[in-house]
């Protein structure tokens, strides 16, 4: 499959992960081998910025590289208390970010996360904030964070600091345990108060109803991640469909993870009603958006329905040239078909 997206910390500067592959190396249905690139293979190379498994099996590609210094990163964390004054925070800085007097490539985020573990009935949010440029002064806030709504949010501790690339995902990562039962899902919508309020109230009715319940580990998150236009006009193109977009976008994702298989069902039927409310409070508001980020997709959701028309059509016809028998359609599992 190719890269199907890759909202990263340096795409408000390079865009996304899947715009800056230079080429892949493909197994196609029939055994051969073919590199798609700019010059071979344009249209597979196309097509596999975004069009999940649906040509063949990638077994090499090749990305565009840039130089890296440290950059400033870090996570605030904040009670559940200060959630308003949160999610205004991120609203106001996402709207900022898009206008061209604040506007900075070298500003990722931020990224808000609400986690509630269950066995302690704790509720807490952290924001991650980075900054992938070296601050005038290293011991001190970027400007941009210094004058952002966060820097006067009452927070229990900041971690943000001056770190290597490593250290700074090394970080982000940390929060995402191994060895437990996961599900995930996500919705997308405009950035706008009532829809992250409408949103941020969804996850709530799960913490309830959570609460009622003897989910053993249980560790229920939802997660506002930014997505402004500018990121989707750089780099290479690709079949995203979020070209045209004019206002900023919000990722919103439900995480969830858990010990035991019996408390699958219960638990990733709670998200998907969660992302259904959700998305009929939107579209009722008129704060909705069709876009789906692959990545955080659940088995359920259909992300190439977010796609306009005529990029669903040129993947299908891809698809249909390197792989006129369906094999990777019809006989192999995993990934999201385009049919």
């Amino acid at each position: 499959m190719g890269i199907i997206g890759g909202i990263s910390l340096f795409s408000p500067r390079l865009g996304f992960a899947c715009s800056n592959i230079i080429s892949y190396e493909v197994v196609l249905a029939t055994g051969s081998i073919v590199v798609a690139s700019e010059s071979t293979n344009t249209d597979l190379w196309h097509a596999l910025k975004g069009g999940s498994n649906n040509f063949g099996i990638v077994t090499q590609f090749t990305l565009r590289s840039f130089p890296c210094s440290k950059i400033w990163s870090g996570f605030l964390y904040t009670p559940a208390l200060q959630i308003s004054k949160t999610l205004s925070a991120f609203y106001d800085c996402v709207k900022m970010l898009d206008s061209a007097q604040y506007h900075d490539s070298y500003v990722t985020g931020p990224v808000v996360r609400i986690t509630y573990v269950h066995t302690t009935g704790i509720k807490v949010i952290s924001v991650n904030l980075v900054y992938t440029k070296l601050p005038e002064n290293e011991k001190k806030w970027p400007t941009y964070w210094k004058a952002s709504p966060f820097a006067r949010l009452w927070r229990l501790w900041s971690t943000c600091k001056l770190r290597t690339l490593t250290d700074a995902t090394d970080e982000i990562k940390a929060s995402n345990q191994s060895g437990r039962r996961q599900a995930i899902a996500t919705i997308t919508m405009v950035n706008d108060p009532r829809a992250l309020s409408a949103a941020h109230d969804a996850y709530d009715s799960g913490v309830f109803y959570f609460k009622r319940e003897l989910i053993k580990g249980l560790v229920w998150k939802i997660t506002f991640q930014p997505l402004l236009p500018a990121w989707a006009c750089k780099g290479d193109a690709n079949p995203l469909s979020l070209k045209n977009i004019t206002t900023p976008l919000v990722i919103v994702t439900f995480n969830a993870s858990w010990i035991s298989a019996q408390d699958d069902d219960v638990v990733q039927r709670t998200i998907r009603e969660n992302i259904e409310n959700i998305k009929r409070t939107t579209e009722e508001q008129g704060t909705a958006h069709q876009y789906l980020y692959m990545n955080d997709c659940a088995a359920w959701q259909r992300p190439f329905e977010g796609y306009d028309e005529e990029n669903r059509q040129i993947l299908k016809e891809v698809s249909r040239k390197y792989d006129p028998d369906g094999l990777f359609q019809q006989g192999y599992a995993g990934g999201f078909k385009l049919w």
